[in-house]
């Protein structure tokens, strides 16, 4: 008789946490509101980028600004 209370009150009780944790209606927010400058030379001087009010946005741009360029093969040496 124990043993089913307590596992009906399990039952119950994980059913009542999934229900809430899954049953978001809203979607979470991925778009910025500011949109993010070109890469370029100019915009990712120092003093453009601290122009950037948004901080995900302007730390998203740094981030894309330090990984520009291209891969450069360094000479293959035989020693």
């Amino acid at each position: 008789m124990i043993i089913a209370k307590r596992i009906s009150s399990l039952a119950l009780v994980t059913m009542l946490i999934t229900l809430i944790s899954a049953c978001s209606t809203e979607e979470p927010n991925t778009a910025t509101s500011i949109a993010i400058p070109e890469v370029n030379d100019e915009n990712c001087m120092d003093k453009n980028i601290v122009k950037i009010t948004d901080k995900k946005v302007r730390e998203e741009f740094a981030g894309l600004c330090i990984r520009r360029g291209s891969f450069v093969a360094s000479p293959k040496k035989t020693w």
